[in-house]
């Protein structure tokens, strides 16, 4: 696509996934050599890059990032106001920018559908089909005479496919790539794998990295790494997977960590695990998700561990 073919949207959506880019990797030479060559490759480019800049400021540390001096705040010796005041402090340096990262600007410049904390969505794409977007996830569209995709930049969606023989339907996340050959599927990306579940038909998953693929069929689940590790196909209970539509949240034997990351989706702000060997724990459970501050703390207590608030966006166990 030349520069002046581009349209304003694709020149924001470039803008913001360079200023992303350049986030993570500021010192990488290779990618600043890129970066330059873009910026002179359009004049609309530097223009496009400011306004993305300065909406999104200097906003680049994470909200609460900081999980050693969290973890070394809530081991200190004393009562549990002394912890809450430990672990309060943590956030005091980056409390200015909390209400950055809450209006989600960079987000919402890049997708075309997002549903809030707490929030479940539902979308019709142009063909026809249905995507349940889950809370705190966001997707965008790229839909067109030769292909039906679907980009998850964030979150769960479930998929039901309407029926079109000379377009293929995919969901790209996290650089894997799951197409359609039925029609109700489940897409959840998280922080360490993405999972796809098959509740109708099947579908087949492609990691890109890696070059791996494989057929998951009705009622089976597959986890693929961000390296583009495939996993091994399971059999998966396919109600536990519907359940987040009905306002229930249920699952067997996970890791606390990817618990905590549903959690996430429907309560403000973060949720810090500090000890890496509680974040590995497996556990299975039930939780009714129209009221997850008491679904969090009935899951802390069955696990007899520690939680401190401090302040409405962030929750420390330990």
């Amino acid at each position: 696509m030349t520069g002046l073919a581009k349209s304003a949207s694709t020149l924001r959506e470039e803008a913001v996934d360079w200023f992303l880019r350049r986030r993570e990797s500021p010192d990488d030479p290779m990618l600043a050599a890129h970066f330059d060559a873009w910026i002179a490759g359009d004049e609309r480019h530097a223009k496009a890059y400011e306004r993305v800049r300065c909406l999104m400021g200097d906003a680049g540390a994470l909200l609460a990032g900081d999980q050693a001096f969290l973890a070394k705040a809530t081991r200190r010796r004393g009562s549990g106001k002394a912890k809450a005041a430990a672990a309060a402090a943590a956030i005091a340096g980056v409390s200015l920018l909390s209400a950055f990262y809450l209006t989600d600007m960079p987000m919402r410049l890049r997708s075309d559908h997002m549903s809030g904390t707490a929030e479940r969505q539902v979308v019709t794409a142009p063909d026809g089909s249905t995507i349940t977007l889950n809370a705190h996830s966001a997707i965008a569209l790229r839909f067109s005479k030769e292909e039906r995709r679907v980009v998850l930049l964030r979150g769960e969606i479930f998929v039901e496919v309407a029926p079109d023989a000379a377009r293929p339907f995919s969901v790209e996340a996290a650089g894997g790539a799951t197409t359609a050959l039925g029609t109700a599927f489940d897409v959840d990306m998280r922080n360490e794998a993405t999972s796809v579940t098959v509740l109708e038909h099947s579908v087949q998953v492609e990691t890109g990295k890696q070059g791996q693929n494989g057929r998951v069929h009705e009622n089976q689940r597959v986890d693929y790494s961000q390296d583009g590790q495939l996993g091994s196909i399971e059999t998966v209970d396919p109600s536990s997977v519907a359940a987040w539509r009905n306002g229930r949240f249920i699952f067997e034997d996970r890791p606390l960590a990817e618990v905590v990351e549903t959690f996430e989706r429907y309560l403000p702000g973060r949720i810090v695990v500090t000890q890496p060997s509680l974040r590995q724990k497996r556990l299975s459970g039930n939780f009714d998700l129209s009221n997850p501050n008491a679904a969090l703390a009935d899951l802390a207590a069955a696990l007899e561990i520690g939680v401190v608030k401090a302040g409405p966006y962030l929750t420390v166990l330990y």
